[in-house]
């Protein structure tokens, strides 16, 4: 099984788990993105 099968599969089971919409994990992805970027331009400063 390669790794992009394997990711796919255990973040569909988690999104199912939790009950969330496709839409909303890619909300929860863009504000990790932003505060990711935030810390390391913090970091960088």
């Amino acid at each position: 099984m390669n790794i992009f099968k394997m990711h796919s599969d255990l973040a569909e089971r988690l999104r199912i788990k939790l009950g969330w919409s496709h839409y909303a994990l890619y909300w929860v992805s863009f504000i990790k993105g932003v505060a990711v970027t935030c810390l390391v331009l913090w970091l960088m400063c």
